[in-house]
């Protein structure tokens, strides 16, 4: 026969279980994805809206990449890590062929979905690709994919 203490045990934990949780309020943050393909590697940059890094990878070139849909996945990956859409501005100063990559359509227009919305801006080489500050007038935050 179960004890009262062990009914109230299981009654709370029950309670706990099912009470949705709040969401935290003043702590919104939109993040920035700087991706920067070059010929040697393909650096990739995650910032808050704030310019406070969260992210800085240097992995191989998109040319090594075996799986094309390997950059897509990961910028669904950051997304869902953190929980909002991401801003990714692409720096693409050589011409490729992104479509392959999923990162822009046939016209070269910046690909969007419900995880990201791709920006191209220009920057490749040596010169500067979107200030920090600059990043959140890149990609609008229209809440769906067009």
């Amino acid at each position: 026969m179960p004890s009262l203490r062990s009914a109230r045990r299981r009654r709370r934990a029950l309670s706990m279980t099912l009470t949705p949780r709040r969401a935290a309020k003043g702590n919104a943050m939109d993040c920035y994805v700087r991706l920067k393909p070059s010929r040697r590697r393909t650096r990739i940059e995650l910032r808050t809206s704030a310019g406070k890094p969260l992210l800085r990878a240097s992995l191989p070139p998109l040319s090594a990449v075996r799986h094309r849909q390997a950059m897509t996945k990961l910028l669904e990956a950051l997304s869902l890590w953190m929980d909002e859409r991401l801003c990714v501005a692409l720096c693409a100063g050589e011409l490729e062929d992104w479509f392959d990559f999923g990162l822009t359509d046939e016209l070269g227009t910046g690909a969007r979905s419900v995880f990201y919305a791709v920006e191209v801006v220009g920057g490749g080489g040596r010169t500067r690709c979107a200030d920090e500050r600059q990043l959140p007038l890149l990609a609008p935050r229209d809440g769906g994919a067009r």
